[in-house]
């Protein structure tokens, strides 16, 4: 069974990438994956605030993720970012920053496409990937049933014009 546990900036310098053997450089914070007590994944970041650089205001900014290769394709990286747009650090961030590339990745440079898969759009061509985190909220159920109700009575379902038939799926 596998865990998500999050992390502070002085736990970060003993975990080291399995890929380049890089630790997690000016990250406040993190998430590790870990099963039967051994680290299987990593996502470090910061406030893009504590970085400087052309950050978008209000954002958090990976600066690490990796996964080990034995356990690439379960997802793990996938939950990381997850739990990050859950509860991200100052909740009052807007958007989450990834550096990425479509050429070879690495764990500070994540496949672009892996990225846009994900939910991020390129924000800075080739080089900076964000998820609008105000565009990722999920509703409980009940409430989606309210906001769906109210709207159908706002614009009740028109019938089609006469003489016209509405087409088909399937």
């Amino acid at each position: 069974m596998r865990s998500l546990v999050a992390l502070e900036s002085r736990d970060l310098a003993t975990l080291t990438c399995p890929w380049c053997g890089r630790t997690p450089a000016r990250a406040s914070f993190g998430l590790k994956a870990v099963r039967d007590g051994r680290v299987v994944g990593l996502l470090a970041g910061a406030q893009a605030s504590e970085l400087g650089g052309f950050y978008p205001n209000g954002s958090i900014v990976i600066t690490q993720l990796w996964v080990r290769r034995e356990d690439l394709g379960e997802l793990i990286g996938t939950q990381l970012v997850q739990r990050l747009a859950a509860r991200p650090p100052g909740s009052k961030a807007r958007s989450i920053i990834a550096h990425g590339i479509r050429g070879t990745p690495d764990c500070r440079h994540l496949p672009a496409e892996w990225l846009e898969s994900r939910g991020f759009v390129e924000c800075a061509a080739g080089a900076q990937w964000r998820l609008d985190l105000r565009r990722t909220l999920r509703l409980p159920e009940t409430l989606r049933g309210l906001v769906d109700a109210g709207v159908r009575l706002v614009r009740p379902e028109r019938p089609a014009p006469a003489g016209r038939t509405l087409p088909r799926c399937g």
